[in-house]
């Protein structure tokens, strides 16, 4: 049987090959069926694969997940010229289809399981070094296995040397391991992954090449007076950290420890230190540019959404801007004209109440005019509470076509509206545009969240995509969304379409990530910079740089971590870990060339970078739909940031 799949390479390049069965291989240690290929008729792999649950839905990605994650590493790691024999090795892969797989380089030799009785005293020795070697190498590429058991290894009588395999429980060394059912009681549910927890199971694996044993216990090394009871000597001690690692283990040995490898993030070394550079020159610049303002001006105190005093409001009558023409005006009254959007069309309030309650009730879901001062764009209708709120915070999405702002404003909105994610914070949200709103989840929201792919926004569009109103401790506020098309952004000649630009509140520059890298201009980010020089002082707009489609490289580095860094469900913006993923994301980019997409942050005073996927994995081409579903993974983390840079929410010192 011969199908033709989708796949992706090492380095994330997308692939079509056709893959021929040729024979079932049985169930991998972690419970994944296996079976042997050839790629194209020619190389023979082997493949593991996720089946469709009992439901016809997609299967647990998790054991798969990991164990393309533990040899995604390993093939960073060791040269392919040289790449140790111990380990499996890593060709193809796929995460986003109906049945996910991986391919890797067929597993050498037997199982050891089968084989104990027929290996000799020097067989045995060289497979307690080769256990200890595939470990020391795991752990050198910062990956624990999990559940070191006979079945996982595997023995090869004519190289001698032992292959680990079967890494679908592995985690990275310090990152939280989910524990399996059954694990011993020493190990506490919360654990972070420690090679030494590999080298209890391998001890016990080696203990029963040689001595019956069953369970998962510490067993009686006082039964064996040789060199094994030796060798484990401290093996089976807790707590963890006062275990030998395998590299202790290998010199009892007076076996090699020493591994050439290729550290990942040295590439990106370069990088961080051009952010850095960049950062203290733009806090040299602000500190100047303060310095100088204090001694031209009288201090005064402003918080950017406090509600003026009705005696500042008497003394100092402010005029509001309409996000749509972007005119002034004086603020509308509270007895003006209501208006109701009844059949897709807005028609004048005719009821004849002058109840203050249910005038204030309805113009919860009433519309104002705009005075439209100008008379430079068609007639056009505010929310009637719109300016009774402090001043509007406009959020400009920028990106070129494709670039994915629709499915990040999509997964913003869901987070925020439907998932509370702003509550942590000390904010909470709700539509102020109520009929805009019932659209956009009608049109946007719904579809997403059955797994839709949403079309690209239209060319021509001038409204808002949705507006919010936040609340907190600080008064209310609104949240307004721009999601423009980008073939807009770009276009030169019709300024109109850009328009909004000029009462932007804070920016969001969306770079979509390819597998090969972007090199050339971004015209829609360089069109918006230029136009955004008409906003008095627009350098010191909260700005945010978003790598969306991050999923597309999810197991590369820098990504795969920040990707899988969740803040928890009561947690406060961490000023250190934004800059730590801010010069993560500079540093990718620079290194893959992609400097148009880090252009802002040299504009910006206040700026943060972020991996983020808006709809956690790739479409089904045709299809045009997510076989598991729309799930957006650090999504809301660019908009935190921007209400922090806007003082919405207190969090010290963030984009600076």
């Amino acid at each position: 049987m011969t199908t033709e799949v989708r796949c992706r390479a090492i380095d994330g390049t997308p692939l079509t090959i056709r893959l021929t069965v040729g024979g079932d291989a049985g169930v991998s240690g972690g419970g994944l069926p296996t079976r042997l290929v050839s790629v194209d008729g020619g190389r023979q792999l082997l493949q593991k694969w996720v089946p469709r649950a009992d439901s016809g839905g997609p299967g647990q990605l998790r054991p798969l997940d990991r164990e393309i994650r533990a040899l995604h590493r390993f093939a960073w790691a060791f040269p392919r010229d040289s790449y140790p024999p111990e380990l499996p090795r890593l060709w193809y892969y796929d995460v986003d289809g109906d049945e996910p797989f991986v391919l890797v380089e067929p597993y050498r030799g037997e199982p050891v399981e089968g084989l104990l009785p027929e290996l000799g005293a020097q067989h045995r020795y060289r497979l307690q070094v080769g256990v200890l070697r595939a470990l020391h190498l795991a752990a050198v590429a910062g990956v624990a296995h999990g559940r070191v058991e006979l079945g996982a290894l595997r023995w090869d009588s004519g190289s001698r040397t032992v292959q680990l395999v079967d890494f679908e429980r592995a985690a990275g060394i310090g990152e939280p391991r989910e524990t399996p059912d059954g694990l011993r009681a020493d190990v506490r549910a919360d654990v972070r992954a420690d090679v030494r927890d590999d080298v209890w199971d391998a001890g016990l694996a080696l203990w029963r090449t040689v001595h019956p044993h069953t369970g998962r216990g510490a067993p009686d090394l006082t039964v064996d007076g040789g060199a094994l009871s030796t060798l484990l000597d401290g093996v089976f001690a807790n707590p963890p950290e006062i275990r030998p690692t395998p590299a202790d283990l290998l010199t009892r040995l007076r076996e090699p420890t020493e591994v050439p490898v290729f550290v990942p993030g040295s590439a990106l070394a370069p990088g961080v230190e051009a952010y850095l550079n960049l950062l203290r020159r733009k806090r040299g610049n602000a500190a100047a540019q303060a310095a100088q303002a204090a001694q031209s001006a009288p201090a005064r105190s402003w918080l950017p959404w406090r509600h003026a005093s009705k005696s500042e409001a008497d003394e100092q009558p402010t005029p509001v801007r309409c996000p749509v023409c972007l005119d002034s005006y004086p603020r509308p009254l509270p007895d003006d004209v209501l208006w109701r959007h009844e059949d897709g069309k807005f028609v004048e309030d005719d009821s004849s109440s002058q109840d203050p309650q249910k005038r204030q009730f309805r113009s919860l879901s009433g519309y104002r005019r705009c005075p439209n001062p100008s008379d430079d764009v068609a007639g056009h209708f505010l929310p009637a509470t719109y300016h009774d709120h402090g001043p509007p915070l406009v959020v400009a999405m920028i990106g070129r076509p494709s670039a994915g702002k629709t499915h990040l404003l999509a997964a913003m909105v869901r987070e925020v509206v439907d998932r509370g994610g702003l509550t942590p914070y000390g904010l909470t949200a709700t539509a102020l545009d109520l009929h805009r709103h019932d659209r956009y989840r009608k049109q946007t929201l719904e579809p997403a969240e059955r797994g839709a792919r949403l079309p690209g926004t239209p060319e021509g569009l001038t409204d808002p995509a949705e507006i919010l109103l936040l609340s907190g401790p600080g008064g209310s506020r609104p949240l307004v969304f721009f999601d423009v098309a980008g073939e807009d952004l770009q276009a030169v000649g019709d300024a109109r379409l850009a328009r909004f630009l000029l009462g932007t509140g804070a920016v969001i520059f969306v770079h979509g990530l390819e597998a090969a890298p972007e090199r050339v201009g971004n015209q829609a980010f360089e069109m918006s910079l230029a136009r955004l020089r008409a906003v008095p002082d627009f350098e010191r707009l909260p700005a945010a740089i978003v790598a969306t489609k991050s999923d597309r490289l999810r197991y590369l580095p820098p990504i795969d971590r920040w990707l899988r860094h969740r803040n928890g469900p009561l947690a406060m913006i961490d000023p250190a870990l934004l800059h730590m993923e801010s010069s993560s994301v500079y540093a990718f980019l620079q290194n893959r060339g992609e400097h148009a997409a880090l252009a802002p942050f040299s504009v910006f005073d206040r700026c943060t970078l972020h991996f983020v996927s808006a709809s956690g994995s790739e479409a089904t081409p045709g299809e045009e739909r997510f076989p598991r579903g729309f799930e957006p993974v650090r999504a809301l983390e660019p908009l935190i940031a921007i209400l922090a840079m806007a003082g919405m929410i207190d969090a010290g010192r963030v984009g600076t």
